[in-house]
């Protein structure tokens, strides 16, 4: 039950921040530099949300950064059929890799720090 609630909370999570975070970041006024700060933590946010994920539910690992990451991934990806630009293209292969990284590290910590657990209990 734990994971089903789990899984339902990251795609909720996932759309949220893929539509207001990473999609909203695509059309935000502003000159290049604002706009590659915006992306940056929106990045930083699918990090550490994976990480987060990782942490609290370390069974499924590296699957929470797809969880969370395709939402966004898809909304970018949806406009890109209309309109390529490759900077867009990189953005959505950015938001999966970080989403990734954040969840299977988030996971690693976890489970390295069970394993210590479990050494110091035996």
């Amino acid at each position: 039950m734990k994971g089903i609630i789990g899984v339902v909370l990251a795609v909720l999570t996932g759309v949220l921040v893929g539509f207001f975070g990473a999609f909203n970041s695509v059309f935000s006024d502003g000159g290049m530099g604002e706009r590659l700060i915006t992306i940056a933590i929106v990045l930083l946010v699918y990090g550490v949300l994976g990480f987060v994920w990782g942490v609290v539910l370390p069974t499924h690992g590296w699957k929470w950064g797809l969880i969370l990451g395709v939402p966004g991934a898809l909304f970018i990806g949806l406009y890109l059929l209309n309109e390529w630009q490759s900077l867009m293209a990189l953005y959505v292969i950015m938001i999966l890799i970080v989403s990734l990284v954040g969840a299977w590290s988030g996971s690693q910590l976890r489970s390295s720090k069970a394993d210590k657990n479990q050494e110091v209990n035996e």
